[in-house]
């Protein structure tokens, strides 16, 4: 059918149009830099939530009220810029030994990029942001284990924060993004007024522990020599009867095996304490400093001299570790397991890179402090 007029200028209009969009969409294509990228609205998107498993209905009722709420706090700010902003709350399953579920909510920006004259999402990245309850990135609420029990007695901290406007706030510190970058690191923690959910540890308190260990460590090491005779002895009873028809075979297994290892390691025994006194004596004498020196906060790194000694540091000190222990004291043992008792703010991110800076920028300002202490204990 043939058209008409008003047809045929119809259709030149919509070609027009649809000619002059492709062509402010190549411009725009065209001139895809950083900087541009830096000023295109991003959007938000909801990821899968954590697992749920061993969480009690009513308190994962609560949790998730707690986590929607700073959901929304943080939404009504932050506007994503150059980012697709993936958003969540995860929820670990209750523990015995901590006073409160831990729970949090997480941010996850992945970048925008461009790739020739098209701007691309990317898969993967190395910015997060998370406001976790009752959870924090070393730990309050059990003794220290293992070798760390038999190492500094305590478990250890690197950083120290100072309160600022009613929060705890830590130095920004170097923090590994891997493939070998690394970034910055920032955190924060919201606790009740003046008080934190871990206690700091004396030099005395680390001097006396440090003994206990220095003498279990002694006693295993005494009984692993003694083993290593014992075993000894059972080898050369089975080579006696191996080689009971060969003596030469005998003898030589006697001089080149049996007589050095038990040689060897019976002088290991009788010099065992002798190895442990000069780290006994060191600790016994600092067991005598008075009393307001005792008390002070114990920071420690490993004596470069004496493996199993420590030396007091400071703050300063790269290499120290600051010492903490349980406070059960902070937590209010009535409150539902559900209610956040302190929260626990950090973000991790490239400072190099233009997009992830801002995102950790825009987030920041985003953040009410003060909302957030007051949904502690509720």
């Amino acid at each position: 059918m043939a058209l008409t007029f008003f047809g045929k200028v119809i259709l030149l209009k919509y070609t027009m149009l649809f000619s002059a969009v492709l062509l402010s969409l190549a411009s725009f294509a065209q001139d895809c830099s950083k900087e541009l990228l830096l000023q295109k609205a991003g959007v938000w998107k909801a990821n899968p939530q954590g697992s749920t498993f061993g969480i009690a209905t009513a308190d994962l009722v609560k949790q998730k009220k707690v986590v929607g709420a700073i959901h929304a706090m943080i939404q009504s700010k932050y506007l994503p810029m150059g980012v697709e902003a993936g958003f969540n709350g995860s929820y670990t399953r209750a523990e015995a030994n901590m006073a409160g579920n831990g729970y949090y909510y997480s941010i996850i920006p992945k970048n925008y990029y461009c790739d020739g004259d098209i701007i691309r999402k990317a898969h993967e990245t190395s910015t997060l942001f998370s406001i976790n309850a009752n959870m924090f990135n070393a730990e309050i609420y059990d003794t220290a284990q293992g070798d760390r029990l038999l190492g500094e007695g305590f478990n250890v901290m690197q950083d120290m924060p100072v309160e600022k406007d009613g929060y705890w706030f830590f130095k920004e510190i170097d923090a590994g993004l891997g493939f070998g970058m690394t970034g910055k690191s920032g955190t924060w923690l919201i606790t009740y007024d003046g008080k934190l959910p871990y206690t700091y540890v004396t030099k005395k308190e680390f001097l006396e522990k440090r003994r206990k260990a220095l003498l279990e460590l002694m006693n295993m090491s005494a009984s692993g020599i003694e083993e290593t005779l014992k075993n000894n002895e059972i080898t050369k009873g089975f080579k006696e009867t191996a080689y009971k028809n060969d003596p030469a075979k005998l003898e030589k297994y006697m001089k080149m095996d049996y007589r050095q290892i038990k040689e060897r390691y019976e002088k290991f025994l009788a010099n065992n304490e002798k190895d442990f006194k000069p780290a006994f004596d060191k600790i016994d004498a600092q067991l005598k400093m008075p009393a307001a020196e005792l008390n002070q906060q114990a920071i420690v790194t490993t004596d470069p001299k004496d493996h199993l000694s420590y030396l007091f540091t400071d703050y300063d000190d790269p290499f120290g570790k600051i010492l903490i222990k349980p406070n059960p004291g902070y937590f209010n043992k009535k409150l539902a397991r559900s209610s956040p008792q302190f929260f626990w703010v950090s973000i991790r991110y490239n400072h190099k890179e233009p997009i992830a800076t801002k995102v950790r920028e825009d987030i920041m300002k985003a953040i009410d402090f003060a909302a957030l202490k007051n949904m502690l204990g509720k």
